[in-house]
């Protein structure tokens, strides 16, 4: 849009409602990509811009996870979709709790740990997390699609007009249905399912490529196997919010790096991503500890390793052992926090670390279980 325009964006990231809605009352913004719930709606002056999407309420829970629990439905804080629990048939066995203040992001880590057992979020947020949360799944619609909309600084009359007119084109062409389907449609990634071989002393059908490709560089295969278990289950054609491709789920811009795409072989892809996990590998070569690095590798190939540098730097700042990824992994999650995403040892910015300790546990927990099944290294 300000290509279009002829403008520049500038960016600020909030993740405090508090702070979101004084930029509403001051003004001290021109967008604001937000959803509005009805108590910021109420209680704020604001224009809204044409509809630039739309999404619907869906409940979560546990794949497979059949047991019977109290039918205690969560909601995040400023959830803004209306919520229709007769979908679930007998709406009165529902009891909805409202946070005051735990995201979407939160809940969803809270069931996947099994300290809650449903969860409600809109659809487009669902599709963003899913891929982090493989145990999870969407088990019904529960409301009504509604419109999303970019707040508008009501002073900006002729900003405003220009902004809504180019909506309004953009969404009637290929681009706008290329972003949605690339961010806003389900993907393979986490609707395919694959699993670990049956057959005595294999993780996969590439066992012997991943073996030959990663001695070729000092790496454990293994661990390798693992990694790519974690990123698509061994399916060639799997595609990732964002469009992430192949085996080894590599983006665009780092396959076309690599000199690989969607259409490349599965060896040409598994060349490409043990290639990258080789890179990352020597990033880390400070680390003396082979299974420690590995932790910042795994975190490194999902996160990218500007992020675990940027947690290593805080960790030295406060006293902790960057060479170690337990006194490391708390402040890969404060990035999110603006007090360390903004320290100056920080050159990443913000970033949601949790995902990425979740990521890097599921990863290390496999090798460690193909370690015991499959003890030649």
């Amino acid at each position: 849009m300000c290509d279009s325009l002829g403008l520049k964006p500038r960016f600020t990231l909030s993740t405090d409602a508090a702070e979101v809605k004084e930029g509403m009352v001051t003004g001290a913004y021109d967008i604001i990509a937000v959803d509005l719930d009805d108590e910021m709606a109420d209680t704020t002056a604001v224009d809204l811009s044409v509809p630039h999407s739309t999404s619907f309420p869906v409940l979560i829970c546990r794949d497979g996870d059949a047991a019977d629990y109290p039918k205690l439905l969560y909601v995040p804080a400023h959830f803004p979709a209306y919520i229709q629990l007769s979908t679930l048939g007998d709406s009165t066995e529902w009891q909805v709790i409202r946070s005051s203040d735990m995201d979407v992001e939160e809940f969803f880590g809270l069931l996947q740990d099994k300290k809650i057992h449903y969860l409600v979020s809109d659809y487009n947020t669902v599709l963003a997390l899913l891929p982090f949360y493989p145990d999870l799944t969407i088990a019904a619609r529960i409301g009504p699609e509604y419109q999303r909309r970019w707040v508008l600084n009501p002073a900006n009359t002729t900003l405003n007009a220009r902004i809504n007119q180019w909506l309004t084109d953009f969404k009637q062409t290929g681009g706008y249905k290329e972003l949605c389907n690339k961010y806003l449609k389900p993907h393979t990634k986490y609707l395919t399912k694959g699993s670990q071989e049956k057959r005595s002393k294999r993780i996969s059908p590439y066992d012997a490529v991943i073996k030959r490709l990663s001695k070729a560089r000092g790496l454990d295969w293994r661990f390798v196997c693992s990694i790519i278990y974690q990123e698509s289950r061994f399916t060639t054609t799997s595609i990732g919010v964002g469009g992430s491709f192949g085996i080894m789920q590599m983006m665009p811009g780092t396959g076309e790096h690599f000199g690989v795409d969607a259409n490349s072989s599965v060896e040409s892809q598994l060349y490409a991503g043990i290639s990258l996990i080789s890179s990352i590998n020597r990033q880390f070569r400070d680390i003396e500890d082979e299974n420690e690095r590995m932790f910042f590798v795994a975190a490194s190939y999902n996160a990218g390793s500007g992020h675990i540098h940027d947690a290593r730097s805080l960790c030295r700042k406060y006293g902790g052992n960057a060479d170690v990824w337990m006194d490391v992994e708390p402040y890969l999650a404060l990035k999110s926090d603006k007090k360390f995403y903004t320290d100056p040892v920080v050159r990443n910015g913000y970033f949601p670390g949790k995902h990425t300790i979740r990521y890097t546990h599921s990863v290390m927990d496999r090798y460690h279980g193909y370690r015991v099944s499959l003890p030649e290294k």
